[in-house]
């Protein structure tokens, strides 16, 4: 038993690739995009935030803010998902933990979902699945 719940936590681990990209985040736009140094703009996959003209808006930018302004992330990039309008690229994004390297606990997709700043939605172009978190 210790042996299969060992191999299906190697499993999940090796599917998440928060290593693709990293960098410092330097600037929130909305709840659901921001920008990350040397990297670009960044739109969470699978996540959509109301729009920033609402309340609700606002409040989604400003946990984002306070989660992800100058933190380290790690990005695992949606290579099926196409480059958005303004050259957002849609991407899983990873706190870093204490030691600089990616927690994978700390899903920030998953994150403002939960908070209830955002809602899941299942594009079927992402390669990404939000059941799988």
């Amino acid at each position: 038993m210790r042996w299969a719940l060992l191999a299906l936590t190697l499993i999940f681990a090796a599917s998440a690739s928060p290593n693709e990209a990293t960098g410092i985040v330097s600037s929130v736009i909305n709840g659901d995009t921001f920008e990350v140094q040397g990297f670009g703009l960044v739109k969470l996959a699978d996540i959509n935030c109301p729009e920033m003209g609402t309340m609700e808006g606002v409040h989604a930018r400003e946990f984002a803010m306070e989660n992800l302004l100058g933190a380290q992330v790690f990005l695992d990039i949606d290579e099926r998902a196409r480059e958005e309008a303004k050259g957002a690229r849609p991407c899983l994004v990873y706190l870093a933990d204490r030691n600089g390297t990616p927690n994978l606990d700390k899903n920030f997709n998953k994150m403002v979902a939960r908070a209830g700043f955002a809602a899941i939605k299942n594009d079927s172009r992402s390669e990404f699945d939000p059941g799988r978190w």
